[in-house]
Order: C-alpha cells, then sequence, then structure tokens
C-alpha cells in the first residue's frame, strides 16, 4: 500500500521544543517506522513555514529580514528531528520557488473556476506604523475563553479561529498601539460552497478521534463563510493577479498547499517527476496527516476543502491531532520560554530515553505533563530496569556459557507455548494499535510483554537446567531470546537506535537478514548468537546530568550529635521517610541537642 504522511509544517521563527515533538513530529515518525516494517511503500512529508506572520515578527524585533530568520531556523529544525531521530523524505521550505510556483497554480485554477471573489474586508491599520498589520500582529483577550493573550487570527487557548477585530482590547504587538479597522480588497476562498461536501465526507470517518470528529462538526455547522486569501503585505508568495502588486498570498492557504509541493520536489529529486501523482491521485493509497489540536481546523475542513475544490485528489485518509504537553500545568511555549526546546532536553538525556517518555505520555486525547522526575522514573523503571536488565541478563548467561541457540534445538513444552502464544497477542493488539495511531496504548502492550519475559525466564531458570537438562535449558533460553527479539522489534519504531543496537546484542539471525521488518515476529528458523556486552543502558540521574535541577525534601531529624572536629556544626540524622541521610549544619549556636530533635527541615 502507498501512503503519504504529512506533518504541519512549523514557523520558522524559533527552535523546536518538546510541546512540537509530542504534539506531532515523534507520532508521525512512529507512525512511518511502523508501516515501513509492514512493507508499505511511504512518503514522509513536512517543512518549515517560513512566510507566516511569526517569521516576520521575529525577524521586526531583531531588525533583520524576514529570509535570515527563515535560514537561521530552517537549519536548527533540521537539526533538531535530525538529533531525535525523526527523518522525514524531506523537509521542504515555503521559500523554495517550486512551492510558489504550485500555489499560483491552485490560486489560478480556483480563480477561474470562479470558487475565488473579490471583496472588501477590514483589516488591522497601526497608525503608528502606517500599515496595514497582519492577524498575528494583533493581540488581545479571546471573546470566547478569556485568554488574555489570544492572536488575531486564532485562540491558542481554546483553538478558536478569531478576527482580530474580535478580540477584547486588541493592539499592536510590536508597538502596543490600539489599531484602526479600515477597509482594503482582497480575494476570498468561497470556503461556504463546500459545507455540505465536508459533512458527507465527515460522516466516512467514524474511525476518527473523537475530539477532532466533534471539534470539525460543530464548526462546520456553526456555518462556513467565505475566508479571505489574500493580505496587505510584502513577504509571501506573490498574487498572480494585475493590481495585486503590493499584496501577497496569506500564509494559511499557502503553507497548506506545502504537502503537494514538497511531495513534488521530492519526485524530482528521486528521478521520478510524477511519482508524487501515485499518493495524490491513486484511490487505493491513503493520506495520514499529523498535527497538534490548534490545527485542526485547518486540516479537516479548509486544506480538504481546498482539495475538492482542485478535484482528482486524494482526501486524508486519517487527521490525528494530539492534545498539548504541559510543562508545570501550562503549554509548552517557544514564545513564552515554557518547557524544553529539543537541544536543551538532549543535553540532559540521550534520544531514545527522551523518545520513550514522550511516547509513554504522548498527550493522544487529553493533555499530557512533563515533569523531570516522571521522566527519570519511567526511564529508569521500565526502559532500563524491565527492558535493558532482562535483556542483559539472557544475553549474559548464554555468552558466559559459550551457546548458540536455534529454533532446530528446541523442544517447547507447554509453558513455552503458552509464552509464545502470549506473545502473539501483544503483538497482535499492538499491532492493531500502531495502526490506528494509538501508541500510548501500544507502548503498554510492549511493557505487558517486557514483564511477562522477565517472569518467563525466571521461572525456567536456564542456572539450574543448564546442570541437569542441557536440551531443555537451550529450549528456554531460544523462548527467551525469541521474547526478546519481539520486544527489541516492537520497540524499534519508537526507539531506533537502541533497538539497532538490542537486535545486534541479541545476536538475532532473522535481524541480520531481513532488518526490522515484520518478519521480526515470525518464530521459525531463528538463530541467535548474543555479544557479550556492557549492559545496554545507564541510568538517568537527572540531578547529575542537570546542574540546574534542585532536588528539595522535608525531613525530620532523628540524631543530632556536636561534630568533632568543628565547634559550630552537629552532625544531623535525617528521616526522608524512605531513607536516612546525613549532613552537617552550623546549627549549634542557635539550637541544642534537645532543640532540633523531631523537628522538620527541608534538605
Amino acid at each position: 500500500m502507498k501512503i503519504l504522511v504529512n506533518v504541519a509544517l512549523p514557523y520558522a521563527n524559533g527552535p523546536i521544543h518538546l510541546g512540537h515533538v509530542a504534539g506531532a513530529y515523534l507520532s508521525s515518525d512512529i507512525f512511518v517506522r511502523f508501516q515501513r516494517m509492514k512493507g508499505n511503500e511511504v512518503m514522509f512529508v513536512s517543512g518549515s513555514d517560513e512566510h507566516g506572520t511569526p517569521t516576520t515578527i521575529t525577524a521586526d524585533r531583531q531588525k533583520v529580514s524576514p529570509q535570515v530568520i527563515a535560514d537561521k531556523f530552517h537549519k536548527e529544525h533540521m537539526e533538531a528531528f535530525s538529533n531525535l531521530d525523526i527523518k522525514f523524505d524531506i523537509f521542504s521550505r515555503t521559500t523554495y520557488p517550486e512551492h510558489s510556483d504550485t500555489v499560483k497554480e491552485f490560486f489560478l485554477d480556483f480563480y477561474e473556476k470562479g470558487i475565488l471573489t473579490e471583496k472588501t474586508m477590514v483589516s488591522p491599520f497601526c497608525p503608528t506604523d502606517n500599515r496595514f498589520m497582519p492577524d498575528r500582529y494583533i493581540e488581545g483577550t479571546c471573546p470566547h475563553c478569556k485568554f488574555e493573550e489570544a492572536r488575531g487570527d486564532q485562540c491558542d487557548n481554546c483553538g478558536r479561529i478569531l478576527d482580530p477585530q474580535d478580540l477584547i482590547d486588541p493592539k499592536c504587538i510590536l508597538c502596543g498601539t490600539k489599531p484602526e479597522f479600515r477597509e482594503t480588497r482582497h480575494m476570498f476562498f468561497r470556503l461556504d460552497q463546500f459545507q455540505d461536501q465536508l459533512l458527507k465526507w465527515l460522516d466516512t470517518r467514524g474511525f476518527w478521534k473523537q475530539n477532532v470528529l466533534s471539534f470539525t462538526r460543530n464548526f462546520i455547522k456553526a456555518g462556513l463563510r467565505e475566508r479571505p486569501i489574500t493580505r496587505d503585505i510584502e513577504w509571501g508568495v506573490k498574487v498572480p493577479l494585475p493590481g495585486y502588486e503590493r499584496k501577497r498570498i496569506y500564509v494559511w492557504f499557502e503553507a497548506l498547499i506545502g504537502y503537494v509541493s514538497g511531495a513534488r520536489i521530492l519526485s524530482e529529486k528521486l528521478g521520478k517527476k510524477d511519482y508524487w501523482k501515485e499518493f495524490y491521485f491513486d484511490p487505493e493509497a491513503r493520506i495520514y496527516q499529523f498535527m497538534g489540536k490548534d490545527n485542526i481546523i485547518f486540516h479537516t475542513i479548509i486544506w480538504p476543502a481546498m482539495l475538492m475544490a482542485r478535484g482528482q485528489y486524494n482526501l486524508p485518509y486519517l487527521v490525528d491531532a494530539n492534545e498539548f504537553l504541559t510543562f508545570g500545568g501550562k503549554q509548552f511555549s517557544k514564545s513564552r520560554g515554557i518547557g524544553y526546546t529539543v537541544d536543551e532536553i538532549l543535553k540532559i538525556a540521550p534520544k531514545d530515553y527522551v523518545r520513550y517518555y514522550l511516547a509513554s505520555i504522548m498527550p493522544e486525547s487529553s493533555d499530557a505533563d512533563f515533569t523531570l522526575e516522571d521522566f527519570q522514573a519511567r526511564v529508569n523503571g521500565e526502559l532500563i530496569d524491565k527492558f535493558g536488565n532482562y535483556v542483559h541478563r539472557l544475553t549474559s548467561f548464554v555468552t558466559n556459557n559459550n551457546l548458540t541457540i536455534s529454533s532446530s534445538e528446541s523442544v517447547l513444552d507447554g509453558k513455552d507455548k503458552e509464552a509464545l502464544n502470549f506473545a502473539k497477542e501483544r503483538i497482535r493488539a499492538f499491532t492493531e494499535l500502531m495502526e490506528e495511531v494509538e501508541i500510548k496504548k501500544a507502548l503498554s502492550e510492549w511493557l505487558e510483554l517486557v514483564k511477562y519475559a522477565n517472569s518467563y525466564f525466571n521461572s525456567s531458570e536456564p542456572w539450574r537446567l543448564i546442570k541437569s537438562d542441557m536440551e531443555k535449558c537451550r529450549s528456554k533460553l531460544y523462548v527467551s531470546l525469541l521474547l526478546a527479539q519481539y520486544i527489541t522489534g516492537m520497540l524499534y519504531p519508537l526507539t531506533p537506535s537502541t533497538a539497532e543496537r538490542i537486535m545486534e546484542k541479541i545476536g538475532s539471525s532473522r535481524y541480520s537478514e531481513k532488518g526490522f521488518t515484520m518478519e521480526i515476529f515470525s518464530r521459525e528458523d531463528s538463530e541467535f548468537s548474543p555479544v557479550k556486552s556492557d549492559p545496554p543502558f545507564e541510568k538517568l540521574d537527572i540531578i547529575r546530568i542537570n546542574p540546574n535541577f534542585v532536588d528539595l525534601r522535608v525531613g525530620r531529624i532523628i540524631e543530632a550529635k556536636p561534630h568533632p572536629n568543628a565547634d559550630r556544626l552537629y552532625v544531623l540524622k535525617v528521616n526522608l521517610g524512605d531513607s536516612d541521610i546525613q549532613l552537617v549544619a552550623g546549627l549549634r549556636k542557635h539550637y541544642t541537642e534537645e532543640d532540633l530533635m523531631g523537628h522538620y527541615i527541608v534538605v
């Protein structure tokens, strides 16, 4: 099957942070790797949204050209994704000439079909800057949820699309001036013409997430209106009409076409000019789109309507929108400096630790809060203690006893067959959940199999069998290694570098011959030659690695003694609930030993 995976184009105005990664980019990469394991032909497309007003806002504040900002952050974005093993087939740019050409094709096609109409509209005009301002240059209070930092085009808090005139107390973000609202002439996309067609299409998408479907249906039923697709700006794709020389095609219309232009550019690079058409025009091909929940309307209403207007194009098979990742209860935000960027987190922990943790808390149906404490606990407790320790114990036993294990030597008893049947069921559930992009639930199936594999290995007691029944010992080890192969194969889409390293460690012949395909989950003709090595992981220690992290706890003083070599110090023993620690404190001038006993202090 041919599968096209599109991911929302990030604005080229700041670094990629973990909210972006958890919102769309990690889940799409995991999904692509899984589909390729299945043998499907996948095209994975994203790119930088460089004409957006976030780019010009940053440029205005730094007093440089928008191109300078676009160049800087496009490069940074590519590096951030690469450093997290998120590998697009193409990470394109909306400043490429090929993109402008594709946008103009769409625009002129719609113009000739009468789907575009010219009208006057009221736009914000800043009297201080003496120019019309893009909607995003205006901020104020959202009239719906009362969020005080809503933008003129959309509220980041409730996700509603707005008009600058809707805002309460609007002001220009550059100078703080209250804008005037003046008439200006623009081209409008007749979105209202597609209302019935969109609702009928949505009726066939019952397998989508309920939040995506409900939000979209309610928005459409409230009534779709014509939407302006040009603006009085100088940065963007030029409007191919006379009289519009000082206007540009607006980014919400233009950036979406980046999915098509990116696929076309990739096809040219591959030497197959029309390759992209196999994904957009073949009715058997499927298009999956990934984005955060603040991008739902653009992908479930506006982009499908544009594809309907164009004609012949496949509509999205699945639109997958995650909720927000929060940090301390607040939404990750590069503009407000909340949370960690990719570069910052990778100074604290390896990439696959980050991938694993974000997958385990993926905000698929509700917002998820990122904490360093939970990050450390899950990685150490699940990925390292349960999975890594299992692999190391198993391979160490085999290598220490110079054994080579293969299926031909295995005579399976009831417990062995039960273990393989349990694995088969977990793999089936895992596969179905991955197909539905339920990554967090799929990971829970993986963890169940890891726990079972540990239990099976312990109950098999190969250290006892090797002395009394070598044939049975080899059979038990074969099953344990097969389980290790299965759980490593399941883990591959989530933590690819780790899975490759572990598969080398267990010496799987099937992996060396086939790589990561669904044949990893076959039990026939498997042979294992584990490699003697150190444990596969180092424990994550946030306090040691991150000097900015402070671990404050309340403890009770249970012992106080004068320091033998210092007149001002006590030696204290403090109980923290689960352990005791010893410390020294310069308190002898202020408290007696009796005063301190039983008191609670922060340590």
